[in-house]
Order: C-alpha cells, then structure tokens, then sequence
C-alpha cells in the first residue's frame, strides 16, 4: 500500500474531483481527512468511507479555504489528533463564468479567494508540521485554463473564466515557488493541471443543455476525444502524494488527454 497510515488532508474532498482522490487514498491505506466547506457533506462522505471496509479511514472538518484563521485552526487540530500531517491535496475549487467585461470584483474575490488564496492559506497552515518532519507532499489541483485556455467558455455555457484562468496559472507558480522554499525540508510540492472531467462543478452554472453542449465540444478538444474519468485523476494525483514522486518537485503534471497538444 502506497499511503499506509499516511495522514493526507483533502481540502473540497466530500464531492467531485476531492471525494474520488479521498477514495483512492483510502485504497491505499491512508487516514484521510476531509476538508469541506460543508459540514455534512463531509460528514456523509467519511461515514461512506468508512463503511467500505477499505485498511484506510476518513475524518471531516468544515473548513473556509479561504479564512486564513479557519485554516490555521483546522491545520492545528489535524496535528494535534493525528500527530502528524504528511500529505496535502489542495483541491477545494469555484469558479463562476462571467465575460470579462461584465465581471464584478464580486465575482474575482469569490474565485481568487479559494482558487488561489485558499491554496496559500492550507499549504502554509501545513508546512510547519511537515518541516519539523523533513517529510511531506503538497500537491495543487490547477487547471490546463491556467496556460492558455480561450478567455470563453465552450460548448455554449454563460460567460467567461477569466478570473478562474488567472487563479489557476497562479497555482502553477505557487506551486514552482513552494517548491524552492520547502524543498529543502524534505517538502515535494507538485501541481495536476486536469483537463475536461464530468464532476458536480460541470453542471454548477450550466442548465441541462448547455452541460449536453458543453461536453460535446470540450471532449473534442482532447486528443483522446472524452471526458476524464475522475479515478484517471485521482491516480495520477496518488502518485505524485507517494514516494514513488519522491525526486519530482516543482512540477506540473497534465492530466488532459492530451488536450494541451491542441492548444
């Protein structure tokens, strides 16, 4: 088992992307612990996780990514219940489609707030345990819209991604920085930038039809011509969290069917 008694917080891990790496870890033997805005989302997905039977378990805490004192305490109770943090899956993620010349600061705070800053607050909430342990994977969740996405959304859907664009390149530098600076310490920080996967954000500010329309354009923009499969990846995201990536740092993996070969 490739995370055997690990301890690995998941942040936006009771659904979607979050909940599908929280299950693979379990697989692999970790205590996860899941980190959602909503208490009983979180809640139903550690009770469901449980129940599995899996060697792994999971835990829950309601956590704001994006209220630094929220994180801080979060971070503290983590270290003081399990005694140690030994992994960090920034995933917790929003976005809201807007042209850019419509969009309000309303709508840049809500993205940048947890896409971006979110990811600053937990991996610095973290780092500290994982230093005095000279042991430690952070690995940021970004997005192929981070290197050059169009500035509209496909498929028909409202709006555009600027701000969701711009949040997500900053994870990618976040992502080249944290790693220089903890690296040091026994710290590998990586980044997954995913292409088009079917999760409960898809549907999110989309209607019925325009998710159809959606889908059927961005699966042609891939290589492989479909959607991801969320298990294709939460393994990619396993083997950057296991010491089998224990000399890649400061990296980008492309989880995209090889859409970026289009771009």
């Amino acid at each position: 088992m490739r995370l055997l008694d690990r301890v690995a917080v998941i942040t936006g891990g009771a659904s979607g992307i979050g909940r599908a790496i929280a299950d693979r870890f379990v697989e692999e033997g970790a205590r996860v612990v899941i980190a959602d805005l909503s208490a009983e989302a979180g809640a139903r997905a550690a009770d469901e996780i449980n129940g599995a039977g899996s060697r792994g378990s999971a835990a829950h805490y309601a956590v704001d990514v994006s209220a630094r004192d929220q994180v801080r305490h979060f971070a503290t109770a983590v270290q003081e219940r399990f005694g140690r943090i030994d992994v960090l899956i920034n995933n917790a993620g929003v976005t809201r489609y807007r042209p850019f010349l419509e969009a309000a600061s309303e709508d840049w705070n809500a993205v940048l707030d947890v896409d971006l800053k979110g990811v600053f607050f937990c991996a610095q909430a973290v780092a500290p345990a994982m230093v005095s342990q000279s042991y430690g994977k952070i690995v940021n969740i970004a997005s192929v819209s981070g290197t050059g996405c169009s500035a509209h959304a496909a498929g028909g859907s409202p709006g555009g991604n600027a701000a969701y664009a711009a949040a997500k390149a900053g994870v990618i530098q976040l992502t080249k920085t944290l790693a220089r600076e903890l690296g040091p310490s026994g710290i590998n920080v990586n980044c997954v930038a995913p292409g088009f996967f079917l999760t409960p954000l898809t549907g999110s500010t989309r209607t019925p039809e325009q998710v159809k329309e959606h889908v059927a354009a961005r699966a042609g923009m891939a290589v492989l011509n479909r959607p991801g499969k969320v298990i294709e990846l939460a393994n990619s995201v396993l083997f950057l969290a296991s010491d089998e990536a224990s000399f890649i740092a400061g990296q980008t993996l492309f989880v995209d069917g090889g859409r970026t070969d289009r771009m």
